[in-house]
């Protein structure tokens, strides 16, 4: 069929070669005149019951009718700025699955972005800032990861790494903080210091505390083979921290928290780092990662203070750690890690602190 044109056009031309009008075959197929005229005109389609009459009238097949009526709806339907639309959404999105451009599950699960299907992929364009597929794939061919802590297997991950990147930045956007105030530092930490060592509802008093003093946080998940585990960067003039709950340990948290906020304090206030995001990864490198793990050691440890316990012990049992616990008041899960993680060989040994070291929400 190399011309399209509605079956009516096509029955009135073989109506014209026959000498056969309107009235006669509105009669000879029993439809009344008016509808037979609309067909004619083009205004409405042929379905099974005219094709079938049309057949029996000596009209030809039923199903040349049908493949005529079909051909044409299917060439008005592309014609149709909606179902090109979402033609394209539908090709856009099954090229960014199987591209494994980004990870749609992920997006899928994050209720504000509202990606559910083909027909949301302008809000997967609206996220990454770009307006097709051509700008989404230079977005992440291009995305700056400068400051990213490599594993062996960053390059299978980057896709994954960069889109969890994009949605905390667009999360953070949501949340509103008041001013931040550098000087307020050492308070921080002392009110954040006490909320680890009571470890009751951790993660919802460090949102509002932080919060409390101009900083934005909040957890997010990671799509599989992610391996990022935190980031730091400026959302709307105001620092912002995201961590992915990795471990749901109490050190773990307090570590990875307190090493985002040494980014906070040490770079993010400084010029030259106010474009800069900040991941935290298990990989160590670049000399700011260094400075982030220092600052969390000390904070949740004054280096004096863990100098003397290190010093006046020649091991370290659960009742030499509690009593140092209570002393600084900082949580004993926190001074055990601190430990195995200078003494490898603690990690095997059993400890009633484990239990104890249970990220809490009540």
């Amino acid at each position: 069929m190399d011309r399209v044109v509605h079956p009516g056009k096509v029955l009135a031309e073989l109506m014209t070669e026959r000498n056969v009008t309107q009235r006669e075959l509105s009669a000879k197929i029993d439809i009344a005149h008016s509808l037979l005229s609309n067909i004619l005109n083009g205004t409405r389609n042929f379905n099974v019951n005219h094709a079938l009459a049309l057949e029996a009238a000596g009209f030809k097949e039923a199903s040349y009718w049908l493949e005529l009526q079909a051909h044409y709806s299917i060439y008005e339907a592309k014609k149709n700025k909606t179902f090109q639309k979402r033609d394209s959404n539908i090709k856009d999105w099954k090229k960014i699955d199987e591209n494994n451009l980004v990870p749609l599950t992920f997006l899928k699960k994050q209720p504000f972005l509202d990606v559910q299907s083909s027909e949301d992929v302008s809000n997967i364009y609206k996220l990454f800032n770009v307006s097709d597929y051509d700008g989404l794939k230079s977005k992440i061919e291009n995305y700056d990861l400068y400051y990213f802590r490599k594993s062996s297997k960053f390059a299978e991950e980057k896709n994954n790494v960069i889109t969890w990147s994009i949605v905390a930045e667009a999360k953070a956007k949501l949340i509103k903080v008041g001013k931040f105030r550098p000087i307020d530092q050492e308070n921080l930490i002392n009110e954040l210091k006490e909320i680890f060592f009571n470890n009751t509802k951790v993660i919802e008093r460090t949102k509002k505390l932080l919060r409390k003093y101009g900083i934005k946080f909040f957890t997010l998940d990671r799509p599989p083979k992610t391996p990022v585990e935190g980031k730091t960067f400026m959302s709307d003039g105001s620092p912002a921290i995201a961590l992915s709950l990795r471990y749901k340990r109490l050190d773990y948290f307090a570590f990875t928290l307190m090493h985002e906020l040494g980014h906070v304090y040490l770079h993010l206030t400084n010029p030259d780092y106010m474009d800069a995001n900040f991941f935290i990864n298990n990989a160590k490198q670049k000399i700011e990662e260094f400075q982030a793990d220092n600052f969390a050691q000390d904070n949740l440890i004054q280096l004096e203070e863990w100098n003397d316990f290190v010093l006046s012990n020649d091991h370290f049992s659960d009742e030499v750690i509690y009593e140092f616990s209570k002393k600084v008041r900082v949580h004993p899960g926190i001074i055990r890690g601190r430990v195995c993680f200078e003494n490898p060989e603690y990690y095997r040994k059993r400890t009633s602190i484990t239990a104890k070291n249970k990220l809490t929400e009540k």
